[in-house]
């Protein structure tokens, strides 16, 4: 068994009932998780495949470095052509899966064809089943696991699963962990159901080998004491992300100039406090970053990060028992929270400027914050109810249907709703327009962000420019340019942007959390992460061969959608993303951007990438250096230079 991997790609048919391994090796360049992914779903789809088509292949990738002690190292990549985005979809996971799946001797599934009647598959090392899931088909999400293991009679099986959201191919579905994490926004759970597969069971029992044991065990112990000793390790282990989403979300809204006097009554880290049940972690987690509750009359669950934000903020309600019995309803019913609140605000905009009224919307008026749209709109959605049949195609095709310009109000990137309370400063804008997936907020570099605010508070700008020399001294440090902080130049903002998809690449492609990283302030590094790989794997590994196949990954992830037929003209952000920010209802454009000024963006990242600036794609000289030949020659009619 070579180091660190399962040592097999499963791969199952669920037309023909086939199941078949092949080796790992070939593939293993890309390290592993979302960069043997990519390669897998570039080879296995093509243009004209439909994404809730038989054809389309559904992949679910662990990480490198899952399976191993190393702290965080849970993450499963999933990937296949998006009913979203209508090319490439991406969504990552938590939990326990991904371990147990390479216990099992998998490094990734492949699932193929489409069964011809509800079916679940059990992994159990080499026996791999395909079974009957009548008895599970329509129930939720909390439900389907417990039956399954039940049928398989082990609590141990891991399970992931689709709730009605995904049977009845909700395009904004979600695959869900037994632990509450979902692989959402682009549409993973609407393809899983579109192949009749409920479920996916797995129980592994051969471990994993590693080729210095002991030296890496004695690192991880070092790294628990480093990840103890930082200061938000506390604050995430008791907290979550409530009281700092709480400051996040009034200082975006500042910026965006919601006046809406109730959002100061929401107070996330107060709702923590008088209802948490318990924390809930993933494998090989110490932050266990979930938030556990078990609510009377309103439902259990966890939850985490934005939601709290989504379904309060963004749709004016102050009510975060409302916000609390949604988001247990969206974990059921399988739905991605976060594309159901903005949905609900595209419609609410919508009912704020007379496009439409209650008689569009099943009788309910939806005005800003009406708790009961909120509440029902989810299952509307999920079961494909009046409205909520519309909306479960798509926000465009919705607008489409709708007509009376309704499209002018959706903020948007490749067809994915953009979150409400993301202030589209210029990194923010560039990343989303260049992102392969519409928007990644891992991607999202804070300096700009963080400096906006300080443009907002300064007196003038002498104290403007003390308030961000320190951000400057960081950019100079990291990207090579000072004026890289200033947010209100183009300059330098695409070595940001590239700088956070290359540590967000990293982490995806070996398995690693975000929330260790630097994206929360925690320690594992890129460095961290090379020398765990060494230990594991018994040879050199140094940070730039990760940076390179980061780099090699995004480059593969940019041909696919050149395989597709996108170009640099799809790098493009709707009309609704421009002039949102406007404290005090005073517009400031210095701190968001133009057309012209995007498109200058643009120029910068692809330079910066080595792909022709007037097709936004990779040259064939960048993917010949990259060892990335075989992609060159199967893009097709794609307008590879």
């Amino acid at each position: 068994m070579n180091p660190l991997r399962g040592g097999s790609i499963l791969r199952v048919n669920l037309t023909d009932r086939r199941v078949s391994t092949e080796p790992i090796e070939p593939y293993l360049r890309f390290i592993g998780g979302k960069g043997v992914n990519i390669k897998l779903l570039f080879e296995g789809a093509e243009a004209e495949t439909e994404p809730l088509g038989a054809e389309n292949v559904l992949l679910f990738g662990a990480g490198t470095l899952v399976g191993t002690p190393l702290w965080g190292a849970c993450r499963t990549d999933v990937m296949a052509k998006s009913p979203v985005t209508g090319h490439y979809g991406n969504a990552g996971m938590g939990g326990y899966f991904g371990a147990e799946l390479k216990f099992a001797g998998y490094d990734h599934l492949v699932v193929e064809g489409c069964a011809d009647r509800p079916v679940y598959l059990a992994i159990a090392d080499d026996r791999v089943e395909i079974r009957d899931a009548s008895a599970v088909w329509g129930r939720d999400t909390y439900e389907t696991p417990a039956i399954i293991q039940d049928e398989i009679g082990d609590p141990r099986v891991q399970v992931i699963c689709i709730g009605q959201a995904g049977e009845n191919r909700v395009v904004y579905a979600a695959v869900m962990s037994g632990t509450g994490n979902a692989a959402g926004r682009t549409g993973m759970g609407a393809v899983m159901g579109s192949k009749n597969l409920k479920a996916v069971a797995v129980r592994g029992t051969r471990g994993l080998t590693i080729a210095r044991p002991e030296e890496f065990l004695a690192r991880c112990k070092s790294l628990l004491e480093d990840i103890r000793e930082t200061r938000n390790y506390e604050e995430l282990h008791t907290y979550g992300l409530t009281r700092i989403h709480d400051r996040e979300m009034r200082a975006a809204y500042r910026l965006i100039g919601t006046d809406w006097e109730d959002g100061e009554t929401i107070r996330e880290a107060e709702f923590i406090s008088e209802h948490l049940d318990r924390r809930v972690g993933c494998f090989a987690c110490p932050v266990a970053c979930f938030d556990g509750y078990n609510i009377k009359g309103a439902g259990s669950g966890t939850a985490k990060c934005s939601p709290y934000g989504d379904l309060s903020w963004d749709l004016r309600n102050a009510d975060l028992m409302v916000f609390w019995k949604s988001y247990v309803d969206c974990q059921r019913y399988g739905l991605d929270a976060r594309s159901l609140s903005n949905a609900l605000a595209w419609l609410m905009k919508l009912h704020e400027n007379r496009v439409i009224t209650a008689d569009d919307t099943d009788g309910m008026a939806m005005e800003w914050g009406n708790t009961k749209a909120i509440i029902d709109m989810t299952r509307k959605m999920s079961l494909r109810e009046g409205i909520g049949d519309l909306l479960a195609d798509g926000l465009p095709q919705a607008a489409e249907k709708i007509g009376r310009n309704s499209a002018d109000y959706l903020v948007m990137s490749k067809g994915s709703p953009s979150d409400m309370h993301v202030v589209p400063v210029k990194t923010i804008g560039l990343g989303s327009a260049v992102s392969a997936i519409g928007e990644d907020l891992q991607t999202q570099p804070f300096i700009s962000y963080a400096a906006a605010q300080k443009y907002l508070r300064a007196d003038n700008e002498e104290a403007f420019q003390e308030a961000i020399r320190k951000y400057k001294d960081r950019t100079e440090r990291e990207v090579g340019s000072r004026e890289a902080a200033e947010p209100r130049t183009t300059e330098g903002k695409a070595a940001l942007v590239r700088q956070e998809e290359e540590r967000t690449d990293i982490i995806d492609m070996t398995g690693v959390c975000a929330w260790l990283t630097a994206f929360t302030g925690l320690p594992i590094s890129t460095e961290v992460i090379a020398e765990c790989m060494t230990l594991g794997l018994g040879r050199d590994v140094e940070p730039v061969e990760l940076k390179d196949a980061a780099t090699g990954l995004r480059h593969l992830e940019r041909a696919f959608l050149g395989k597709c037929g996108l170009t640099r003209d799809d790098d493009r952000l709707s009309k609704a993303y421009y002039g949102r920010i406007r404290p005090g209802g005073k517009p400031l454009p210095e701190l968001g951007f133009s057309p012209e000024e995007l498109e200058r963006m643009k120029d910068d990242y692809y330079t910066l990438m080595g792909w022709d600036l007037k097709t936004g794609l990779p040259t064939r000289e960048t993917l010949t250096r990259y060892g990335l030949e075989d992609v060159a020659d199967g893009m097709g009619d794609s307008e590879t230079p």
